[in-house]
């Protein structure tokens, strides 16, 4: 049984359908990349699975974790396995972040939301914080978001995401506007990851960041698949043009 099997997947904001037919698979201890140019429907798909959708959506298809058909379940069911089960980072971690409190206590607040008998929470954060490559944890620990840097805040919201110890997480251009040498830092971190035997579905229109982490890669444009491959052979062997020049523009 596949970790993640996503069959058929349609999506639609009110009258604009933004996902046609989407299907893949993700095994244990995998990193799948999407790949797509802005406004193709990337992100979509990981808000799909999160269940994190607008209102005036219609979401069709099949979302199976674990043989468990989430578009089935309740909100109370489904709330159970994001965070817990299923890890999710975003790409702004300045929005993501609350101004008004410090780091530390969100990352403690992420863990105690699904293991609220811990009555040391602290402590799983700290190791949380240390596993996403935060330096000095215990100072970073009582700092608010504006003190850190971009870098700094993006690894505590993969800290948040990490902190129950998720089988799959879910990246949203996580590396978008942070300067090379911390990208690195966090791509290194997600290969880590993944050698633990965790997942990771990582979301991103750079061909560089799939050079650097993807063992398989799904090409998405306009809302469809049109190219799918483990990694090698999309970089050895793309069929599409559109895929050509995505990679082109490495």
């Amino acid at each position: 049984m596949s970790l993640l099997e996503v069959k058929g997947l349609n999506l639609r904001y009110g009258d604009k359908q933004v996902l046609y037919d989407v299907s893949f698979t993700l095994e244990e201890g995998e990193i799948l990349c999407i790949v797509g140019e802005s406004g193709s429907g990337k992100s979509s798909i990981l808000y799909a699975i999160n269940g994190l959708l607008p209102a005036n959506s219609e979401v069709w298809g099949s979302i199976k974790f674990r043989g468990k058909e989430l578009t089935q379940l309740s909100d109370r069911e489904r709330r159970n396995i994001i965070g817990r089960e299923i890890g999710m980072v975003f790409q702004e971690p300045s929005t993501y972040l609350d101004p008004l409190f410090t780091v530390g206590t969100q990352v403690e607040e992420a863990y105690t939301t699904h293991f609220p008998e811990d009555k040391n929470p602290r402590e799983k954060a700290l190791l949380a914080m240390k596993r996403a490559g935060i330096p000095k944890v215990e100072e970073k620990f009582n700092m608010y978001p504006h003190q850190l840097s971009g870098g700094l805040k993006q690894r505590v919201c993969i800290a948040i995401s990490l902190v129950c110890e998720p089988s799959l997480l879910l990246a949203d251009e996580p590396t978008t506007a942070l300067d090379v040498s911390v990208q690195k830092r966090i791509l290194s971190l997600f290969r880590d990851i993944r050698d633990t035997g965790k997942s990771v579905i990582l979301v991103t229109h750079d061909f560089g960041v799939v050079a650097e982490v993807a063992d398989k890669v799904v090409v998405l444009k306009d809302g469809r698949i049109i190219e799918r491959g483990d990694v090698y052979d999309i970089f050895d062997n793309p069929r599409e043009e559109y895929t050509k020049l995505l990679l082109s523009a490495i």
